[in-house]
């Protein structure tokens, strides 16, 4: 995505001084490098999007134009996939609180709802006591040690009675499938990976070895790191893995159980990734409000805010470039620099210790802002921003999304 002030002020006219720029190929790309990595070992992998990493819909569009399928867990984002035309056979509903009603939906056409507890199956169950279509698709979701100190508090402990319990109700009902297992850990490192497809594989020998042909599809879940530069690998206390390491690490051994198996039909393999994808497939732009020292410390303020970028208290700092305002006059070279935001809030800073020179109207643009940006940007102190997509000719764009207004924010209360 090339840009220039030229561009960035035309968009700024338009729709305001902060904007986030989506970048379609750039996405399209990521999809296309993992899919062929894990395909490399697995060829029955396929990707399910998270979208609840992001779900502008233009994302969630170009997965099903590449074949992908969609992973829900609110009836929010599953009505998302069926307004965007997604087939319900490619939708996998997760998450630990699903509204029944768009369980039941869902089920009726054919998606898949992967089921987090025993309550949930009980509610599924009696759904089916009167359908009278097709049997609903089952996945259950796994919770198992995988060595990464975290107690995720999702899914089925694999080694409690309830697991066995749930697989006996539901091969016991007429009008249920258990059709595939499903586990996610939020952890991305590949020692995650390596815990996690070994845990998958054993649950798989202990509970399916005389019915694998039995299993549609059994999914690993999300938790990979995307492509990121250099400089910003160097911010995180651990190694960043490359596709190619996660799928020799999950993708290989699950093609040698099932080689070994010589089942009939291998299962798919799901991925579920998100920050993978769009990570670095949105940037956002901002202007510089105001320079000024504080005792010791040279602070900018903009017109965007780290709420815009990365709620997370414990986020890096991104790749950032800066378009300097023609005419404006230049401060010297600001040492150690903090980018603040316009909220209220003091730890409210998009970047920390920046070395350059900026002055007031410049804009800055922030790369690698596409996970969990737009999704949980709330409206505090402002709406949110407009999405562009610009066109390869550097000079048009397509917007995605307008900016948002007092009435989007205020419509749903009641003025006395």
């Amino acid at each position: 995505m090339q840009l220039s002030r030229t561009f960035l002020d035309h968009v700024s006219t338009e729709h305001g001084p902060s904007f986030y720029l989506l970048d379609a190929q750039r996405f399209q790309d990521n999809f296309n490098r993992l899919t062929a990595a894990f395909r490399r070992y697995y060829p029955q992998t396929s990707i399910a999007y998270s979208y609840k990493t992001n779900y502008v819909p233009r994302y969630c569009e170009l997965v099903s134009q590449l074949g992908g399928f969609a992973e829900v867990v609110s009836s929010m984002e599953m009505m998302l996939a069926l307004k965007l035309g997604v087939p319900a056979t490619k939708i996998f509903f997760n998450g630990p609180y699903k509204e029944h009603e768009h369980v039941q939906t869902l089920l009726e056409v054919g998606g898949t709802v992967n089921v987090d507890s025993w309550e949930e199956l009980q509610r599924i169950v009696a759904s089916a006591d009167t359908h009278g279509g097709e049997p609903f698709k089952i996945g259950l979701r796994c919770n198992f040690e995988v060595y990464d100190s975290v107690l995720s508090r999702f899914g089925f402990d694999v080694d409690s009675q309830s697991f066995p319990d749930a697989i006996a109700l539901i091969d016991a009902h007429p009008k249920l499938s258990l059709t595939g297992l499903h586990c996610h850990f939020a952890t991305r490192s590949l020692d995650c990976w390596k815990h996690r497809t070994e845990g998958m594989i054993a649950v798989i020998d202990r509970y399916f070895h005389h019915r694998l042909n039995d299993l549609t599809h059994v999914s690993l879940g999300g938790g990979i790191y995307g492509h990121m530069p250099d400089d910003l690998k160097a911010q995180f206390p651990v190694m960043i893995p490359e596709f190619e390491d996660y799928a020799l690490t999950a993708a290989l051994p699950f093609f040698r159980y099932f080689e070994k198996a010589a089942v009939l039909h291998r299962p798919t393999l799901i991925i579920e990734p998100g920050t993978a994808l769009v990570a670095d497939a949105l940037k956002y732009v901002c202007q510089v409000n105001s320079i000024k020292q504080v005792r010791e410390r040279t602070v900018v303020s903009l017109t965007g805010s780290s709420y815009n970028i990365n709620p997370n208290p414990n986020r890096k700092n991104v790749p950032i470039e800066c378009f300097p305002a023609p005419g404006a006059q230049r401060r010297a070279e600001l040492q150690d620099a903090y980018l603040g935001g316009y909220t209220c809030i003091e730890g409210d800073y998009l970047y920390k210790g920046f070395n350059g020179n900026l002055a007031v109207g410049d804009f800055v643009v922030f790369d690698d802002v596409g996970s969990y940006s737009v999704v949980m940007k709330p409206p505090f102190i402002l709406p949110n921003v407009a999405i562009v997509e610009p066109h390869a000719d550097g000079r048009h764009y397509k917007l995605i999304k307008r900016r948002e207004t007092f009435d989007d924010i205020f419509s749903t209360y009641t003025f006395s």
